[in-house]
């Protein structure tokens, strides 16, 4: 009888090959989790998590303050991108 083959995990493989400053919040959060209930999921969990939690309109908002540097007026976009014309 042979054993099974695992399927590979691909986010297990992202986390291992990030370098260890892009890995620090989420080993952070995996500690702090255990100090205050007692367990976490995990360090991959927790990236995968993440992962499935980015909405477009998070990732884009991520990128314009990260890399082009756009100053956010008072106007903030809801979950779905759209503002509240009533601000306008």
């Amino acid at each position: 009888m042979t054993p099974e083959l695992k399927a590979p995990d691909e986010v297990d493989d992202l986390v291992k090959a990030l370098p260890s400053h892009l890995r620090e919040n989420f080993e952070k959060a995996d500690q702090q989790l255990r100090e205050f209930y007692g367990l976490s999921p995990g360090v991959t969990a927790l990236v995968r998590l993440w992962l499935a939690s980015g909405t477009s309109s998070l990732i884009r908002k991520e990128f314009e303050v990260a890399v082009l540097d756009i100053k956010r007026s008072g106007l903030r976009p809801d979950g779905k991108g759209g503002i509240d014309e009533d601000l306008l």
